[in-house]
């Protein structure tokens, strides 16, 4: 540590090791070995909330002005904490310190280090997606320590974004010091890292480039703010975008090395998936028909029986030939091109059309759905295509949900798009699952095909829109994008 280099010329000491208490317990922050036969001392320091106990080897006690100016200078550090434990942490890392590290082992070391120099009680750091406008939760750690499923929520947590907050993170910088414009932005984004009650505001720092927002920084103490606290806060969130960019720039090499064998390998899958898809396409058109007929006999046999054994067996057969005609449907629907014959679409008017289909099973379940939908709100899409969408995001959402659950739907016009979120009080998607998605054939439910969600997405992009998902605090939540026009 540089501070003991200082102490040790300017005190005429050595000191032996330093111990800090701080609300995060005790550690060892500086030990070294005692060469010479000096006497060894101990003294302690109490500044704000932590207590530094100090040994030293000299041949006398500290005079009262020697300790003066170790007090001044234990000041000085505390301070300073927060950017000296970076420094002591990035210094013993070696990947950082040549730049090998992973920009989540860069992230976690600067965060850690703002609460373990006691200044804060709580710090996270979120990402900025400029495409989605939303930030992402990338990590945060906290006094008392976080769960592994808190750090888990926060990494899945999803905070949309204005366009008029981006630009007040934008010129954040104008104001150094003013203490009420940054804590102005934190009820503009969210009033909580871990959704439990504060005392203070949170204090947030973009992590920038010029202009160009990459994340933000989250800070909050439970003592009163000075301007070290926003000064730290803001010097991190520098660091921590130089890290970035450091990251970035050491990936590049990697990236344009391995980018033309991973498109050509891209290509390969897409070709052989399109040569697949043609197969089962044709495959599913010629096996429709006689499933529909086998279906049709089934049902008339049910009838036509007596013998209670053979009315059940062809009740077996006709419910069989119903989910294989399902099936064959949604890979039809999959495989097959349809360009949307866009028109025109009154949003409120076409959830009274939805909504009466799914009347009985919110009966049986005693389920709500919430619609909040401007009167004037409308699209332009293919009215079938759209319908197939939502209902099949409705029907996902009710699967999900137990009794008295609620369906909530939301509209959202920015940045010229349109979002219809569809939400539900189900426990939310397991992070295992995210990836897979909206992989064809994948599912995680005994009686479904796999299909709903990749068709729906793919309904979507050919309308020049998409179809996302995140998990909130009461469930999942899937957005309907697409272009105003």
């Amino acid at each position: 540590m540089k501070l003991i280099e200082i102490i040790n010329k300017r005190c005429n000491c050595k000191v032996i090791h330093v111990v800090i208490k701080s609300k995060i317990g005790e550690r060892v922050a500086y030990r070294n070995v005692c060469e010479d036969n000096s006497k060894e001392y101990i003294h302690r320091i109490h500044s704000g909330s932590m207590e530094l106990e100090i040994k030293y080897s000299a041949d006398k006690e500290l005079s009262d002005e020697a300790v003066s100016l170790l007090t001044d200078l234990i000041d000085v550090y505390v301070e300073n904490r927060a950017a000296w434990e970076i420094d002591e942490h990035v210094s013993k890392s070696p990947d950082i310190y040549a730049g090998r590290a992973t920009l989540d082992e860069m992230v976690k070391v600067a965060t850690n280090a703002l609460v373990y120099s006691s200044l804060f009680d709580k710090a996270a750091v979120m990402f900025f997606n400029e495409r989605l406008m939303e930030l992402r939760g990338i990590y945060m750690i906290g006094i008392p320590p976080y769960t592994e499923e808190q750090v888990k929520a926060f990494r899945n947590k999803r905070v949309p974004v204005e366009q008029s907050i981006i630009k007040k993170l934008q010129e954040y910088n104008q104001y150094p010091d003013d203490i009420e414009m940054h804590l102005e932005l934190e009820d503009k984004i969210f009033s909580s890292i871990d959704d439990v009650k504060l005392s203070n505001p949170l204090i947030i720092a973009p992590m920038m480039t010029g202009n160009k927002i990459y994340g933000i920084l989250i800070t909050y103490s439970n003592n009163k703010y000075t301007n070290t606290h926003i000064f730290t806060t803001r010097s991190t969130a520098r660091l921590l975008n130089t890290m970035m960019m450091a990251a970035i720039s050491n990936q590049k090499y990697e990236y344009t090395t391995s980018f033309y064998k991973e498109i050509e390998s891209e290509m390969r899958n897409k070709q052989s998936l399109v040569t697949l898809g043609n197969y089962v396409a044709t495959i599913a058109h010629e096996v429709k028909n006689p499933l529909i007929s086998i279906g049709g006999f089934a049902k008339r046999l049910m009838k036509a029986v007596t013998n209670e054994d053979l009315k059940r067996m062809a009740g077996i057969i006709a419910a069989e030939s119903i989910r294989l005609e399902h099936l064959t449907e949604d890979i039809l629907s999959f495989s097959r091109k349809r360009p949307p014959k866009k028109e025109k679409i009154l949003l409120k008017k076409l959830f009274s059309e939805i909504k009466p289909l799914f009347e009985t099973r919110m009966a049986e379940h005693n389920f709500k759905m919430n619609i909040d939908i401007p009167d004037d709100a409308y699209i332009y899409a293919d009215i079938d295509q759209i319908k197939q969408v939502i209902v099949n995001l409705i029907t996902n959402a009710m699967n999900v949900m137990e009794n008295d659950g609620t369906v909530a739907v939301n509209f959202q016009e920015k940045d010229g798009k349109t979002n219809i979120m569809i939400s539900d009080s189900g426990p939310g998607i397991p992070l295992e699952v995210m990836p897979n998605l909206f992989k064809p054939f994948f599912t995680t439910s005994n009686s479904g095909t796999g299909l709903g969600l990749p068709i729906s997405r793919k309904i979507l992009n050919n309308h020049n829109g998409d179809l996302t998902v995140y998990n909130s605090k009461n469930g999942a939540v899937f957005t309907i994008i697409l272009p105003v026009e």
